[in-house]
């Protein structure tokens, strides 16, 4: 298949991609990684099954796919205790397999590296950089206009940035809430 093919495969039922000349380079690899993160606050719905799709079709084309299970970020978000959030998880993680994921999906816990050294130093380097007006529409998105937003909807968006390099991933597929 050529790369243009899976360019429009790919493209099929996205909204967006951001950049079309980085995805054919990315498709030039072996075998690129693709990524997506969920929050494990609640009961698989219809939009987790449409991500889903597209991540199996990815996975059709050669991609390595890559589940973050960002329970410290459903922490953050006030979705629960840490144990209760891993519990959840679990129950997430075999969703996602029912939905035929293939044995090669690699599902990873955001406690798993989010408390290293390495990952925590690049957090503060990357809270220095953004404006709080810049980071309020980012806060916006993860807190839904809430009218007294806690700090750590400043946190959650720069701990989903670094979230992507932590996991060297070529391809992000996500909301465009997420953009």
């Amino acid at each position: 298949m050529s790369i243009e093919e899976k360019i429009q495969l790919i493209e099929k039922g996205t909204l967006e991609v951001i950049d079309t000349e980085e995805l054919k380079e990315v498709l030039k690899k072996e075998q690129p990684i693709a990524y997506t993160g969920y929050e494990p606050s609640g009961k698989i719905h219809l939009g987790h099954a449409v991500t889903v799709q597209k991540l199996k079709t990815l996975q059709k084309l050669g991609f390595k796919i890559k589940i973050l299970l960002a329970d410290f970020h459903a922490f953050l978000n006030g979705k629960g205790s840490i144990e209760e959030i891993a519990e959840t998880a679990e129950y997430n993680m075999k969703c996602f397999k029912a939905l035929g994921l293939d044995e090669t999906t690699e599902f990873i816990l955001g406690s798993s590296f989010q408390l290293n050294e390495d990952y925590a130093s690049k957090v503060y380097k990357l809270a220095t950089l953004p404006t709080l007006k810049r980071a309020r529409r980012s806060m916006d998105q993860v807190t839904r206009h809430d009218e007294n937003p806690k700090v750590a909807s400043v946190v959650y968006p720069i701990m989903q940035t670094v979230d992507m390099v932590a996991l060297d991933v070529d391809v992000a597929l996500g909301g465009m809430e997420q953009r």
